[in-house]
């Protein structure tokens, strides 16, 4: 134990430390946290980040695969951070979304207005599969370009292991490049930052140090080529959520992005092209779409993953994973949680060091407090989602009494529940007690009872 004590204490990362990034994504944004605290503690690192996937390509090659929308709080960090999106990147402003049930909508307005942040449409990759558009859209490439810009270094190859000694005085190993043209690499500190679709989560796991992947449901994606106009009138620059009680759908919505709309679903199950059918083809959608559309016959989809839980391990000694493939908010804000987990993984490595007991205590453990909890409240509140919108009358009642405001506080109030849940703005904790307000709930039982006995009798 004293040896262990004393060893990890020179487990720290100094000048001329070497840094491997196994992801190029939000989550490899851990190389600007990494420059910046490098800077403050004045040392010199060397960084180098893996990334194979090539964000110039369409589609799913070139894709992280993901709904893409940038909550205004990430924009807002984002702009703190000294990372301006140029227009070509932002696909769409958006403007607020648009709540829409079987027989009713209504419109959703940011409660708490931002003017120096927005929330955007973006693409992982440069766009979708058979788009004609010139020049590269995607966030991850820009985000990529702005890490070399401020000193990184970029292989475009595969990792096919990686290497860590059961003497934690000796660095990690990188094994990479394609088949039969191996490379190795040494490093103090391995950052994962694969994600949770990556291959990589497998090789990881097998390095048996007790990491276990979280579990996951498989979502949908698909991207509607619309036109431009089109898209402005039937959206007006609003995300619509969909609550049709539609089975076996948790969460439905569509991001207009110019000349496409990403429809985005995530189940209580594995989803299948089948669930995309059933759904492209409920009337409320079709109402979104022209009257004449059609499925085309080639279009960009994907089945990505998402991540339920957290992480069990994920870090050891020199090696640490950020991102859904270690504790992600679920459901809402994946880019954002990557983002955050990249710095709190960064803050720890630089100012209390990289073995796996510096890593539980000031990385992991915080970003479970953070996040754990507030993901038992968002699991409560999915499912008490589920319960509402399986019942359209019920529905129906409260947002039509709410939509007349009778009373502006309930307005108001309804207007800032569902913008928070649609949006992630807020802790599930916050939102789950304004779902439970008191005054909100004694107010709804008249309207309650009124249209229950109105669809029984």
């Amino acid at each position: 134990m004293f040896e262990r004590i004393m060893t990890i204490k020179k487990l720290h990362l100094r000048d001329g430390s070497k840094i491997a990034i196994i992801g190029g994504g939000p989550a490899g944004s851990f190389a600007n946290f990494a420059i910046r605290y490098a800077k403050k503690l004045g040392i010199n690192i060397q960084i180098t980040i893996f990334e194979s996937r090539d964000f110039s390509q369409r589609g799913p090659r070139g894709c992280n695969m993901s709904a893409a929308v940038i909550a205004g709080t990430l924009h807002a960090k984002l702009i703190k951070d000294g990372i301006e999106l140029p227009e070509n990147i932002v696909r769409q402003e958006i403007k607020g979304y648009y709540f829409q049930t079987k027989e009713y909508g209504i419109e959703l307005h940011d409660p708490e207005s931002n003017e120096n942040a927005s929330i955007l449409a973006v693409y992982r990759g440069n766009g979708p599969l058979y788009s004609k558009h010139t020049g590269n859209l995607s966030f991850d490439d820009y985000l990529l370009k702005h890490t070399i810009k401020h000193g990184a270094n970029v292989i475009h190859e595969p990792v096919q292991a990686l290497k860590l000694s059961s003497n934690i005085e000796i660095p990690a190993k990188i094994i990479y490049g394609r088949p039969g043209l191996n490379k190795e690499m040494e490093a103090d500190l391995v950052v994962g930052a694969f994600g949770i679709n990556a291959t990589m989560i497998n090789k990881v796991e097998r390095l048996n140090f007790g990491y276990v992947p979280p579990k996951t449901v498989r979502t949908c994606q698909m991207e509607i080529p619309l036109s431009n106009s089109f898209v402005k009138e039937s959206f007006n620059d609003n995300i619509f959520v969909f609550a049709l009680g539609l089975k076996p759908f948790r969460f439905a919505s569509m991001v207009p992005k110019r000349n496409y709309v990403t429809v985005s679903l995530v189940g209580n199950k594995d989803l299948s092209k089948k669930d995309l059918l059933n759904f492209l083809n409920h009337p409320v959608v079709r109402g979104k779409l022209p009257h004449d559309w059609k499925m085309p016959d080639r279009f960009c989809m994907c089945m990505p993953k998402i991540a339920l839980i957290h992480a069990i391990n994920p870090f050891t000694d020199r090696f640490v994973i950020v991102g859904d493939a270690s504790i992600s908010r679920i459901y809402k804000n994946g880019l954002e949680s990557a983002y955050m987990t990249s710095q709190l993984a960064a803050q720890a490595a630089f100012e209390r060091g990289i073995s796996k007991e510096d890593f539980n205590m000031y990385y992991y453990k915080p970003a479970r407090k953070l996040l754990e909890m507030d993901n038992m409240y968002g699991e409560l509140l999915m499912q008490l989602s589920d319960f509402v919108t399986k019942r359209n009358w019920l529905v129906k009642a409260r947002l039509s009494y709410v939509e007349s405001k009778k009373d502006p506080w309930m307005s108001n109030h309804l207007n800032r529940l569902l913008w928070n849940m649609v949006t992630g703005y807020t802790p599930y904790k916050e939102i789950f007690l304004q779902a439970f307000n008191p005054v909100f709930q004694i107010q709804l039982i008249p309207v309650t009872l009124k249209a229950f006995i109105k669809e029984n009798l």
